[in-house]
């Protein structure tokens, strides 16, 4: 599919069908992620972890789940959203991956070399790996606020089931499945975010 009509249709898919995608979509996805430009080239610095394992998606969304219920901070993190009433109605059954099949975790080694790119690493990694779902006909969905959540409530982190090297910290991930529907065109405001020209 053409770049500009990929990115008409993309969305953040917040509910999944059952159907676990095939390998060859998941081989394509984590390619396409390690196609993204890498600061310095420090591909090493990097780590994809692929969880397709129900229960330990339950154990890591434990956190954001338990914070979800906190309806005071919710209603203030939605506060501009149109569907607010609704969203804050479905807080107390709240799946933070939406019943993704998949969710891919992209950590990075903590470094103080070059404060910051770590975020701009992998932001790139998944927004490769997103558009490649989106080619292939899925669904997709950024993570932070799980990861965010067990930053915030340690005692509920259970990040040590990504088996990473010591070294290393997730700092988002992509849930991807089938949507219910077909995606499709989406109208936007052209300029929701301001631009200005400088010639």
């Amino acid at each position: 599919m053409d770049y500009f009509d990929l990115t008409k249709i993309r969305v953040s898919t917040r509910k999944f069908t059952d159907e676990q995608i095939t390998d060859y979509q998941l081989a394509a996805i984590l390619e396409a992620g390690e196609r993204a430009p890498i600061g310095s080239s420090r591909y090493a610095n990097l780590k994809l972890t692929v969880v397709q394992n129900k229960d330990v998606l339950h154990q890591l969304s434990e956190a954001a789940r338990i914070r979800h219920t906190d309806l005071a901070e919710m209603a203030e993190i939605i506060a501009n959203v149109s569907n607010r009433d609704e969203l804050l109605d479905a807080a107390r059954d709240f799946d933070p991956f939406y019943g993704a099949p998949t969710v891919i975790f992209v950590s990075h080694r903590k470094q103080d070399l070059e404060p910051g790119i770590e975020f701009a690493n992998v932001s790139c990694v998944v927004n490769y790996m997103q558009l490649a779902a989106l080619n292939l006909g899925l669904g997709s969905c950024f993570m932070w606020y799980v990861l965010d959540s067990m930053r915030r409530l340690p005692e509920y982190d259970h990040t040590e089931l990504l088996d990473l090297p010591e070294d290393f910290e997730p700092l988002l991930g992509l849930a991807v499945g089938y949507p219910p529907e077909p995606l499709s065109e989406r109208e936007i405001d052209p300029e929701r975010i301001g631009i200005n020209y400088i010639k």
